[in-house]
């Protein structure tokens, strides 16, 4: 397997105590983060407290993954009355973005239709950001369900030794699609337990570490030969141990766990990093892309159809995740510094690499 190998950009800051996060230091519309992913059943979640060093540093990243914020203005059908900007204050949304908080995909099997997507709508506020719905795209459709409890995610402004809770219950059905429907009820408990250092292979940064455990009940009503049943969904109670920084929009280092019977296991570790290909054959799919050197617009033509471009500067850092929608599309890089760049086509086979200069 061949990597896409671009020199990574190593960000530093130095301790200067205790932080506090507001609105200003979570993501927005319009925004992209990448994150190295990896398996490590020993890593050390448990240790934390004041004026703590957290030192992650050696960990070996085994693949990747990107978080894009798509903005409002993307939204279409009835996902953008529900959330646009006509709908009630509480529903109206910063951005939407892929999402498994809602595992319908795990009773796929019992539903006539097929999901090929789920993303959830997130409003930021100066006191709070909250989960307000979903999106389920079949065939190319969206639909929206609003959450009928709203479920706040990070209470703000949010220091050391903060703690709060909160509950989501959202209904979806699928009627007049097919008959069924699913319930998800949610229950969020978060704790500020630690601060000060945390050190990953991505930089040092100062930090709060925060640690939500989320209780969640699911279940599916589904017809079927005549009998009509509720389905309970088996999901274990979520642990997630986030450290944040100042720095940055998103979470620098994450630790997920399961619990089941009071024992955890560590289900996932990711930290904050630039784009590498990592876990991406070489795809030999022709693209072709014009003017070079661009000024506004980037026309791209692919000869199958991709999955998403990215945009990365010679440090390796992502200036612009955009999803594609065609083998022709128009890249609008007008608001890149001047300098070279690579542009990267990632298809479901692998990715395509092409330089150009602004």
């Amino acid at each position: 397997m061949k990597h896409l190998l671009l020199p990574l950009l190593t960000i530093s800051t130095f301790s200067f105590g205790q932080i506090t996060l507001t609105d200003q230091h979570f993501a927005g519309a319009s925004e992209s983060y990448v994150f190295s992913t990896l398996t490590d059943p020993t890593i050390d979640y448990g240790t934390t407290g004041a004026n703590h060093t957290w030192d992650f540093s050696t960990l070996v990243p085994q693949d990747q993954r990107s978080l894009i914020t798509i903005p409002m203005s993307q939204s279409t059908g009835l996902s953008s009355i529900m959330f646009g900007s006509f709908a009630p204050a509480a529903y109206k949304a910063t951005y939407f973005n892929s999402t498994t908080d809602l595992p319908i995909s795990q009773a796929s099997s019992f539903l006539p239709i097929s999901i090929d997507a789920i993303n959830q709508f997130t409003k930021k506020a100066t006191t709070g950001v909250t989960s307000i719905g979903y999106e389920i795209v079949s065939s190319g459709q969206g639909i929206g369900f609003r959450s009928d409890t709203i479920e706040t995610r990070y209470e703000l402004p949010i220091t050391y030794g903060d703690n709060y809770e909160s509950r989501g219950y959202t209904s979806v059905d699928f009627n007049p699609i097919y008959d069924a429907k699913w319930r998800q009820h949610r229950h969020r408990v978060s704790n500020v337990d630690g601060w000060g250092t945390v050190k990953t292979p991505f930089g040092q940064f100062d930090a709060i570490r925060i640690h939500h455990v989320i209780d969640e009940v699911d279940s599916l009503y589904i017809t079927y030969s005549g009998f009509a049943m509720w389905i309970p969904i088996p999901i274990p109670v979520a642990h997630e141990y986030e450290w944040r920084s100042t720095s940055d929009k998103e979470a620098v280092m994450r630790i997920r766990t399961n619990e089941v019977l009071g024992n955890e296991t560590v289900t996932a570790v990711e930290y904050r990093d630039n784009f590498n290909g990592l876990g991406l054959n070489e795809s030999k799919i022709s693209v072709s892309f014009y003017p070079n050197p661009v000024s506004d617009k980037l026309h791209v033509s692919t000869a199958e159809q991709a999955e998403n471009f990215f945009v990365v500067d010679q440090a390796g850092r992502i200036w612009k995740q955009i999803p594609a929608s065609s083998n022709e599309q128009l890249l609008d890089v007008s608001e890149l510094p001047a300098g070279a760049y690579t542009l990267v086509v990632v298809f479901s086979s692998g990715y395509t690499t092409q330089k150009f200069v602004k």
